[in-house]
């Protein structure tokens, strides 16, 4: 039977944000109200295996920082990356970038309530019509000669804690070895989560990351946050990149949609 896989190019999450008087910020925004439309980088179910809650995570596809609606200026100077995190009933959501660095993270890390913040907040998901499980290096290799979209699920455990955690993801760049029938996938930017960390709450698990995998048993992550830049030795200032690589044993599938 086919699995139910998202269709990422075709599936959004939106809101509509409030003008606020109170913004300083010059040129700013004009002064409307601004509903916007964000496609989806990846997903994850978090699965409580001792009470046998489930749930369910979005990562939006990053953006930059712009002045809405204005004839003279649009982009922000310093520019930024905003990116976030979302649950159907919270965002952990916020700013990358220059003129951060007492706070590399910037508001990264603020968690906000959907219902306080956007009440119009939607998930809007729709599904490819069907989905083939490629169970070999040589089917994920002729699926991805013949074209199509490729997505993945990669499944996560965190036995002493009685988590588990189901990512999914389209699969951006696929490396291949014709002849030695060989496979390695390198994308993202997808959901990482701490299964292992003590958190108020579960949006606060989650990291940005790049997944790395050769075989369908281990899966290489590097993660996104404060990075030290060194000189001479010395740390000399901090930034944000992806940085913090974690090999991991994993169970990952791999689904042609095309």
């Amino acid at each position: 039977m086919d699995a139910q896989i998202c269709d990422y190019g075709d599936s959004y999450i939106r809101w509509t944000g409030e003008f606020n008087p109170a913004d300083p910020r010059k040129p700013g925004h004009m002064p409307w109200g601004n509903t916007v439309r964000i496609q989806l980088d990846s997903r994850c179910d978090l699965i409580d295996e001792r009470t046998g809650e489930t749930e369910e995570f979005f990562l939006i596809t990053p953006c930059r920082t712009e002045w809405m609606y204005r004839s003279d200026a649009l982009w922000q100077d310093p520019n930024r990356e905003f990116v976030g995190v979302f649950s159907r009933t919270a965002m952990m959501a916020g700013h990358v970038g220059l003129g951060l660095a007492g706070n590399p993270g910037g508001d990264i890390d603020a968690v906000r309530s959907l219902e306080d913040s956007y009440p119009d907040f939607q998930v809007s998901l729709r599904y490819h019509a069907k989905a083939r499980q490629l169970d070999s290096d040589d089917e994920v290799i002729e699926a991805t000669l013949t074209g199509g979209p490729l997505v993945a699920r990669t499944e996560l455990r965190d036995e002493e804690h009685g988590r588990r955690a189901m990512l999914e993801y389209p699969i951006k760049t696929m490396n291949l070895q014709t002849e030695h029938r060989r496979m390695q996938v390198d994308t993202g930017p997808l959901l990482f989560p701490d299964l292992g960390r003590s958190v108020e709450r579960s949006i606060e698990r989650f990291s940005q990351a790049f997944v790395c995998y050769n075989t369908f048993d281990v899966a290489e992550f590097v993660l996104r946050g404060p990075t030290p830049v060194m000189a001479d030795g010395h740390e000399v200032a901090k930034t944000i990149e992806y940085s913090d690589i974690r090999r991991l044993p994993a169970k990952t599938s791999i689904f042609s949609t095309g």
